[in-house]
């Protein structure tokens, strides 16, 4: 049985990490506790305007989107989300012009709106070069194993969670299943959450994780790693029977 830890002190703890700010000359700059798809925190930067205070991301949801090739998909993606959560969109950025009474407000319709705005755009991306990867998987796996590769199957974990997998290669008693994996958090997670889960089964399936190439995905190879196989979408043909085996 651990100490006794009373909540007040173990909240008066925690709260200050949540939330911090730093402070320029000409503004103030407020980490939330909220995570961009890439693991940064959503910030939001209060500054001065013409007739009240400025509230804006900065444009981290742009450069959030830009990182991954997206940066063009932000104005489009923001202003359709502008009007829910009432706030304005410039070129690169999200902000409120409010007056001082409105700010805390503000600061939660801007980061809630960066926020989503970054997210939706990501998922976009996902979707995108996770189709384009499928398409490739499946074209390889009709050619190498085409009497016993299941297309767009489901596929339930331990914990009970159907998984959508790109496909389910059934040799006899064994199966293994491919997953094509983009350059994406989304994917790399999706992925990797799947694997682990699957990998929990007493009978287990072999996980195998499709990517572009093992230099584009960087750090997330290791992650993959952890609960299955990783192999790169054009490697030979030896390859893809090596892991099936």
């Amino acid at each position: 049985m651990s100490d006794f830890v009373a909540l007040q002190d173990l909240t008066d703890s925690i709260a200050p990490r949540l939330v911090s700010a730093k402070h320029w000359s000409d503004a103030t700059f407020i980490n939330l506790p909220m995570l961009y798809p890439s693991g940064a925190f959503v910030t939001v930067r209060l500054s001065h305007a013409k007739d009240g205070i400025r509230v804006s991301d900065s444009g981290f949801a742009y450069r959030e989107a830009e990182s991954f090739g997206m940066g063009r998909s932000f104005a489009r993606t923001a202003r359709s989300l502008a009007e829910f959560y009432s706030v304005e969109v410039g070129s690169r950025s999200i902000f409120a012009d409010v007056r001082a009474h409105e700010v805390e407000r503000a600061i939660m319709d801007v980061s809630a709106a960066s926020h989503a705005t970054a997210k939706r755009i990501l998922e976009k991306a996902d979707d995108e070069g996770e189709i384009e990867m499928s398409e490739m998987l499946l074209n390889r796996l009709d050619v190498l194993f085409p009497s016993v590769v299941h297309k767009g199957q489901k596929v339930t974990g331990a914990s009970s969670t159907e998984w959508d997998v790109t496909a389910v290669a059934k040799f006899d008693r064994r199966s293994v299943v491919f997953q094509a994996v983009s350059n994406s958090p989304i994917s790399v997670y999706k992925a990797s959450t799947a694997f682990h889960d699957l990998s929990a089964l007493e009978n287990a399936p072999e996980c195998v994780a499709v990517i572009p190439s093992k230099a584009v995905m960087g750090p997330n190879v290791g992650i993959l790693n952890q609960a299955g196989r990783v192999i790169e979408i054009g490697q030979s043909d030896a390859v893809y029977r090596r892991v099936a085996a």
